[in-house]
């Protein structure tokens, strides 16, 4: 599943923070909140807004997810009642206002091009859920 909004600039220094500490002192909480979920991997990415001025902060934020069930596990997520959980959700509903549960879907778009290296054999093969 790939989410996107955008981050406001006077947001983007606040959610660096958050994201220091999904890396460093939170990281255990944030990994046990992951399992939870069913979720293997999570990418987040910041692409500068493309009309700014240098340095001015802000852009969109992508963030891809992996798991079996991604909708089953952002709605998890949004009931979740535990602490890091709940945490998690507040922070993201006060830096950005909005709900997790209702994240703009990228993958909810028309998939125009996709390609992906068979295992081994550099041949080329449909992207998964097509």
């Amino acid at each position: 599943m790939l989410l996107a909004w955008n981050v406001p600039a006077d947001q983007e220094e606040p959610w660096r923070r958050c994201l220091q500490e999904l890396s460093g002192t939170r990281r255990e909480e944030y990994v046990g909140s992951r399992q939870r979920l069913g979720i293997s991997v999570e990418y987040v990415w910041l692409v500068p807004g493309l009309a700014r001025r240098p340095g001015a902060g802000g852009g969109v934020a992508f963030v891809y997810l992996e798991a079996l069930d991604p909708e089953g596990a952002l709605r998890k997520l949004a009931d979740s009642e535990a602490p890091f959980d709940s945490c998690y959700r507040r922070g993201m509903r006060t830096l950005f206002v909005f709900d997790l549960a209702r994240l703009p879907r990228v993958a909810d778009g028309e998939l125009l091009f996709a390609w992906r290296q068979a295992s081994g054999e550099g041949e080329q093969e449909p992207p998964r859920g097509s």
